[in-house]
């Protein structure tokens, strides 16, 4: 992976069928919400906004990033700052649009293509992994996060989305394995000392997660 993957698309790449294309049903659900989540952590990194009370302060709306600045332009028009929660639900209209922005980086990094599909009076674009050395690659790099930690603030934001994503199955296939890593990625986001950086990127990827999580099972529970 010679250019750098954002996080938002590294975690939609994770969630692509290796094989059959299209989003794993374990993470069908959440995915938009997910990748509304991690690009707020990608303005937070940029020092874009800040979390403050699971608020989301607009601090700098410099960018050359036109996702983020679409994101940036919605801050921008809100007269108070809200909850991460609250900018779940305003942007629902909004999930379309992002994830096929973040597919088209994907796209333009040759990682993936994608398939437009009609069935009857439906139609959609399924997302199919061309560059599989990219997805085993940030497998492998993900797994030795989890087995070996890491302080890493990206490292950590990616291996907080892993559960609400619907990831860590697809991830860690045997029940054994996959309870071992969920222990020790527990362990990682609560227990271990780190840099005040590195705390307020884990507090900040908690806090996103769990509106993530929450958004995500209301819109199931709304469509079940």
């Amino acid at each position: 992976m010679n250019e750098p993957i954002p996080l938002s698309q590294k975690i939609y790449l994770l969630g692509i069928h290796p094989q059959k294309g299209g989003v794993i049903s374990a993470a069908y659900t959440a995915m938009d919400y997910v990748l509304l989540g991690a690009l707020f952590l990608e303005l937070y990194q940029n020092k874009n906004i800040s979390f403050e009370k699971k608020r989301i302060i607009l601090k700098n709306p410099k960018t050359e990033i036109p996702l983020h600045d679409f994101l940036i332009q919605k801050l921008k028009k809100s007269k108070r700052d809200l909850k991460i929660s609250r900018w779940m639900n305003r942007l629902y209209f909004s999930l379309k649009y992002i994830r096929g922005e973040v597919q088209q980086g994907l796209v333009n990094k040759r990682i993936i293509k994608v398939k437009h599909k009609r069935f009857l009076f439906f139609k959609w674009n399924s997302p199919v992994i061309v560059n599989k050395q990219a997805l085993y690659h940030l497998l492998s790099e993900i797994e030795n996060h989890i087995l070996k930690g890491t302080v890493n603030e990206e490292e950590i934001m990616l291996l907080s989305f892993l559960k609400p994503a619907g990831l860590m199955k697809r991830l860690f296939p045997e029940k054994e394995k996959r309870n071992i890593a969920s222990r020790k990625l527990k362990n990682m986001m609560v227990e271990n000392p780190v840099s005040g950086a590195v705390a307020d990127a884990i507090s900040a990827s908690q806090a996103v997660a769990a509106s993530v999580a929450a958004s995500a099972a209301a819109t199931a529970a709304a469509t079940s």
